[in-house]
């Protein structure tokens, strides 16, 4: 199939497999002005909006500007997460599924740096596992990954 404009390279499987099971309908609703305050004010350390944040980072959605927003909130999350170890981990599941079924699209590497930086042993195993996919360029984001996982290491032993 190919790779349409804004949608993760198996988009329709993606919209099935990946809607929450909670309804956060407000999500696919955001637009790139929600976006833009949205990320303000997480920079500023509101915490309804990290809330808001992390979920939208978790749960999938094909607006415009959505995954340049997912990215730059990963940006921000790698060095400054959630506080709620539960919002963490939430986001690192949902990326990390989206890596293991190849349902991603542009900027997914921020996501894939965030969760290094939050739990590289649980990244490291998934990515590991992501190394045996059939699809090609699955693989090659995990290999990257590793790599990334292996230079982190190496500048930081006891992690």
């Amino acid at each position: 199939m190919p790779l349409l404009r804004g949608l993760c390279r198996c988009s329709f499987v993606c919209r099935g497999m990946m809607q929450p099971a909670i309804n956060h309908s407000w999500i696919s609703k955001l637009t790139k002005n929600d976006l833009h305050q949205l990320i303000e004010e997480v920079k500023t350390g509101n915490r309804d909006a990290v809330s808001k944040a992390a979920l939208f980072v978790a749960h999938e959605s094909f607006g415009l500007w959505h995954n340049r927003a997912r990215a730059k909130l990963c940006r921000h999350f790698k060095n400054h997460p959630p506080a709620e170890v539960e919002e963490q981990n939430r986001m690192i599941a949902a990326i990390i599924q989206r890596l293991i079924d190849g349902c991603f699209s542009e900027q997914f590497m921020d996501q894939l740096s965030m969760t290094v930086r939050l739990d590289p042993k649980q990244m490291q195993v998934s990515a590991i596992a992501a190394l045996t996919s059939p699809k090609a360029y699955v693989r090659r984001y995990a290999e990257r990954t590793l790599h990334i996982i292996n230079a982190s290491s190496k500048v930081q032993p006891n992690r």
